[in-house]
């Protein structure tokens, strides 16, 4: 049997699964009523609409209802990769502590994914083979095999890890124009 393909290598992983998620984009951040949102939010407090099954009761007419925030949303897998990887089996209802240790890779591993789907994209401009070196490296370092822990995300945040990825990014801006 062979194990998850590393993201790093295949950008359709960064699809978001809401089955394989336990709800964490519907209870880690919080938001505020407006044109996105019908009501107020508070982090770390599940939405009223999550189910018990960890699932939106009203995906299908989230606009329809006031939260075209929601319907915009995209994890980039970062909810089910911090659920299957980083705390499988780890459940957040009943134990505030947990919840904010996955609230907190999820905000750590969403910001990871945003960054690898950048670089992914970046494969479609001229890059030089210097360029090229950069980015596969970058996206390797942003998406490791193996998967991350909670403390690595942690680790590599304060190292600098996503201003990093930024200066590599930055670095394309030459091939950008010449697209």
């Amino acid at each position: 049997m062979t194990g998850p393909v590393p993201l790093a290598q295949d950008p359709s992983t960064l699809t978001a699964d809401c089955a394989g998620c336990m709800g964490l984009c519907c209870v880690s951040p919080g938001f505020d009523a407006g044109d996105d949102f019908a009501f107020d939010k508070r982090a770390l407090a599940p939405c009223r609409h999550l189910g018990p099954d960890n699932l939106c009761r009203i995906h299908e007419t989230l606009s329809d209802q006031g939260f075209p925030g929601c319907a915009k949303f995209d994890c980039k897998g970062a909810g089910q990769y911090v659920t299957q990887q980083i705390f499988p089996r780890k459940r957040w209802r009943k134990d505030r502590e947990t919840l904010e240790a996955i609230s907190e890779a999820y905000r750590r591993m969403r910001a990871v994914c945003d960054m690898a789907e950048l670089l992914h994209l970046a494969a479609r401009l001229p890059l030089s083979a210097t360029q090229e070196a950069a980015r596969r490296d970058m996206l390797d370092r942003l998406l490791p095999d193996p998967a991350w822990t909670a403390d690595d995300l942690a680790q590599a945040e304060e190292t600098g890890l996503l201003s990093d990825a930024r200066a590599v990014l930055t670095s394309f801006r030459d091939a950008a124009l010449r697209r």
